[in-house]
């Protein structure tokens, strides 16, 4: 059964679409994205910090978002959200437009619905993910992915779609909100050098 709290924190997962959509329709430039990007990152870092050593800023985030914490995050860890400002910083630092808004879409639709079916009807475990939840997410990514296309070649969107279920279904101790839109990414970049 899945608790109220995940459900909450997948939602807000999903409203981290903000980010690559406010990139394709708002803002022209790579500059124009980090502009905002990058301060707000650094805001994130920094309230992380303060939120590990000031008892008072502990205390106000534990009010407001305790129950939605996971473990590792309760004992000092990034937040998934921390993890979301790094990754969506340096995606779209690192690849062209449409790669890098088609990686973060992966990362907010396709880890969503692994996470969420892969809780509620996961039964062949792979680690401690699940192959239905990544199945899901695959199927979510693949058409997120054709919808969200503009320009790219289906082969170079599908395979950042398979690669960001892959990388999302592996055990690794880097954050799948870091993993999946740089490994994403760098395979649509790879397939799209020899598509293209």
């Amino acid at each position: 059964m899945i608790q109220r709290s995940e459900y909450f924190r997948k939602i807000i997962h999903i409203f981290n679409l903000v980010i690559p959509f406010t990139y394709l329709f708002f803002l022209e430039s790579r500059f124009q994205a980090l502009r905002i990007l990058v301060p707000l990152t650094l805001f994130a870092i920094v309230l992380e910090y303060l939120r590990v050593r000031s008892a008072v800023i502990k205390k106000i985030f534990n009010n407001f978002l305790k129950s939605m914490l996971r473990i590792h995050e309760m004992d000092g860890k990034y937040t998934g959200a921390t993890w979301i400002f790094i990754s969506s910083t340096l995606t779209i630092a690192i690849f062209p437009k449409e790669i890098a808004i088609i990686s973060l879409v992966y990362m907010s639709l396709g880890d969503t619905i692994a996470g969420l079916v892969g809780r509620k009807f996961g039964k062949t475990k792979f680690y401690n993910k699940s192959i239905e939840g990544s199945l899901a997410g695959l199927i979510v990514c693949l058409l997120s992915g054709y919808l969200v296309n503009l320009t790219l070649p289906l082969v170079v969107v599908f395979s950042g779609a398979f690669a960001a279920m892959f990388i999302e279904l592996l055990p690794m101790p880097i954050d799948d909100n870091l993993s999946v839109p740089l490994f994403a990414g760098t395979i649509m970049v790879i397939t799209s050098t020899v598509v293209i």
